[in-house]
């Protein structure tokens, strides 16, 4: 199971997203670093997991209010991992936008997604394994423009987009995201026994390395975490502890 290092992006600066509420975000605070510019941040987090890609979410881009590209290429530049980017991809010109700009693979965050049709002609104009589509949950179930997922519960949105052809999917639980709470174990429990073909990153919650054992353990793909590593809870010796043959 890989761990993907999370950085929000706002305003020039990494954030500490906390449930979604971004109105209240603040520039990190970190163990690893005293920074919140991003290559730095980026830089710490690298050193400490050894990492091989970023989440990076341009939370100005899904507000609407400017967007991080030259954040993003400078990252290429400098890192030499890859880099999935949530930009508020809604058409096929926004995803070609961000991988132009250095992205590996273009996020579709499905709270910002207008359509399935528009899945469907994001999905054609990119390359094999360039799109990655985020399933964002809130309390009352999918965060969606799109009719056809919006308010679904998570099973009901997986079959919708195992219907479509999708083979991996990022399960975002935002009342979770920057709490520490702990994954929602019924929501990734319920998926991966209805759709063990999909292959599934979790996101929002991870605190400890007992989360994620129990989640290679359930076969999720890999796990999207910000806040433990900023706070110490998981560390880089827990990653290597954590992979296989150590």
């Amino acid at each position: 199971m890989d761990v993907i290092p999370v950085l929000d992006l706002m305003k020039g600066q990494v954030v500490h997203g906390v449930q979604g509420d971004r109105d209240h975000y603040r520039p990190i605070e970190s163990v690893l670093t005293p920074s919140s510019e991003p290559v730095a941040v980026a830089q710490a987090l690298q050193r400490e997991t050894s990492c091989r890609a970023f989440y990076i979410a341009d939370l100005d881009a899904i507000q609407g209010t400017g967007h991080h590209d030259e954040v993003v290429r400078t990252l290429t530049d400098r890192l030499g991992v890859d880099l999935w980017v949530d930009a508020a991809i809604t058409d096929t010109a926004s995803a070609l936008r961000i991988v132009g700009a250095g992205a590996a693979r273009a996020i579709v965050g499905s709270e910002t997604l207008p359509s399935l049709e528009a899945l469907r002609e994001i999905r054609d104009a990119l390359l094999p394994g360039q799109l990655l589509l985020s399933l964002d949950v809130g309390v009352d179930g999918v965060l969606s423009r799109c009719p056809a997922l919006r308010g679904l519960a998570p099973p009901a949105a997986l079959d919708v987009l195992s219907g479509e052809g999708l083979s991996q999917v990022i399960l975002l639980t935002l009342d979770q995201v920057g709490t520490g709470r702990g994954p929602d174990w019924s929501a990734l429990e319920a998926a991966r026994a209805e759709f063990p073909h999909l292959a599934l990153i979790a996101g929002g919650g991870v605190r400890t390395p007992d989360d994620l054992r129990r989640l290679a353990e359930l076969g999720v793909a890999g796990a999207l975490v910000a806040t433990s590593l900023h706070r110490g809870w998981i560390t880089g010796a827990d990653l290597r502890g954590l992979r296989p043959g150590s």
